[in-house]
């Protein structure tokens, strides 16, 4: 589900995504979920996450691997 709508984005011409308004809607538990997927996919370089200070919101963008995946 993630994977593609990340490629949806990116087709779209999105160059980065805001991690609290792609969770907007979620639930806690679901919201938890995505960011365990962001860390996994971020060590996979599928992704690229920028934080500009604790607890702020993450910004991702995609990695050197974002097209390699299927």
């Amino acid at each position: 589900f993630l994977i593609s709508l990340l490629q949806q984005l990116k087709r779209s011409g999105v160059c980065s995504f805001s991690f609290r308004e792609l969770c907007r809607r979620n639930t806690r538990k679901e919201a938890a979920a995505i960011f365990y997927i962001f860390l996994v996919l971020k060590k996979q370089q599928v992704l690229e996450l920028q934080q500009p200070k604790p607890f702020a919101d993450l910004t991702a963008t995609a990695g050197p691997m974002f097209d390699k995946i299927r």
